[in-house]
């Protein structure tokens, strides 16, 4: 008997549904008793049980303090990815306490304690949200749409969207990267061969773009770093690898890679911040300081590019070089435009079938009306910043 006939999902459709790994779910079926059923070596799980068991596992408690620090220290969850050259924000922040100095306006004694997480990709971010083992990330535009989704399957977890990261235009800073020395050309070219990428990431994404678009019968060798497929692509393990910066650029230093341009997918490539809604509310204060810090960051950037690529070669152990040619190609800009919100919008719908419970969805998660953003550019003196999005594309007067 199929599993369809008693409306069963499969562990992959259960997998899609969570936006999880595998081992993720096997985790949870051996910790957290997820309901299933086992039939020879199948597994099925049945969607009122699965509900039941998400509902009933949704709740996201703030984690305990540990209890060697003073009763009025506040633990804060930072969550970011030295490896995502659009999310290097958080590098400087880190690196130059910038976060810190914010603080210490807001709690001279120092009653707030900074726990700062690198992840090896968004989703893992998103799951730590979920868990409340975060509380500000910073992802992909993926990862940010499977969380906005995710919300319509675990009613308790609650993403807040604050402000942009890094932005590149029309598919640059993500690519389809082949060999150097490999025979292929063209995207039609790769049809059976291996395609190295990041599992539910924006890599990912645009690779089912490019396999539908193209018509391609190729196997995804889905890592768990960016880091992993860049080193599958100058080892040879891999026919190909869609790239994000910085590892784009690093593979053609190396002169080991060269890109594909493709047409018809990709589109803008977003990144930004997503904080816990319910720990946000009562923990205002804290999210507007990071938001400085992250004005100041992306203001650093631009001002001081050379400094820049030192602080976060430091940081990310990628080639200061490297570092420096990525940061030239990177809008710096924290704030929303009606073009941010269409490409959203496009992902959300695009990914329908791929996104955690996003059948149907839009842009409609991010926030609008957030006033975390413009009360930081407030705070900071700079030009007035709308709490809605701004109007048309994106602008090359002043940046947040």
């Amino acid at each position: 008997m199929s599993g369809e006939r008693f409306d069963l999902l499969s562990l992959r459709e259960a997998m899609d549904i969570l936006g999880v790994s595998r081992a993720t779910i096997d985790r949870w079926r051996k910790e957290k008793q997820l309901p299933h059923i086992k039939i020879g070596k199948e597994i099925w799980i049945d969607p009122a049980k699965l509900q039941a068991w998400v509902h009933l596992h949704a709740h996201v408690a703030a984690p305990a303090e540990p209890a060697e620090l003073p009763s009025r220290r506040r633990v804060i969850r930072v969550g970011y990815q030295s490896g995502a050259a659009l999310l290097w924000s958080t590098l400087i922040i880190k690196s130059l306490g910038l976060f810190d100095d914010e603080l210490k306006q807001i709690a001279p004694s120092g009653e707030y304690e900074v726990l700062w997480h690198d992840a090896p990709n968004g989703m893992e971010l998103v799951e730590d949200l979920i868990k409340g083992d975060a509380h500000i990330v910073s992802v992909g535009d993926y990862p940010i749409m499977a969380g906005m989704a995710l919300k319509r399957v675990l009613p308790r977890f609650n993403p807040l969207f604050l402000a942009f990261d890094g932005k590149t235009r029309g598919g640059d800073g993500i690519s389809l990267v082949v060999p150097s020395r490999g025979l292929a050309n063209r995207p039609e070219e790769l049809s059976g061969s291996p395609i190295a990428t990041v599992g539910h990431s924006s890599a990912s994404y645009r690779l089912q773009e490019l396999v539908s678009a193209h018509a391609l019968n190729s196997e995804a060798v889905v890592h768990r770093t960016m880091r992993d497929c860049f080193y599958g692509l100058l080892k040879g393990s891999a026919g190909a690898s869609v790239l994000w910066e910085p590892y784009l650029s690093w593979v053609q230093a190396t002169g080991a890679g060269v890109p594909i341009r493709t047409q018809g997918i990709g589109g803008d490539y977003l990144t930004g911040l997503v904080a816990d809604g319910e720990w946000a509310s009562r923990n205002e204060d804290v999210v507007l300081a990071y938001l400085k810090a992250h004005l100041r960051a992306h203001e650093y950037i631009r001002r001081e590019p050379e400094r820049a690529a030192a602080v976060i070669a430091g940081a990310s152990g990628v080639p200061v070089a490297v570092v420096a040619e990525v940061l030239a190609l990177i809008r710096w800009d924290a704030s929303l435009y009606e073009r941010d919100v269409r490409t959203l919008a496009r992902l959300g719908e695009a990914g329908s079938g791929s996104l955690p419970g996003a059948a149907g969805a839009g842009a409609e998660g991010i926030a609008y009306g957030n006033a975390y953003l413009p009360s930081a550019v407030e705070a900071l003196k700079l030009p007035y910043l709308s709490d809605s999005p701004l109007k048309g594309d994106w602008s090359r007067e002043t940046l947040y």
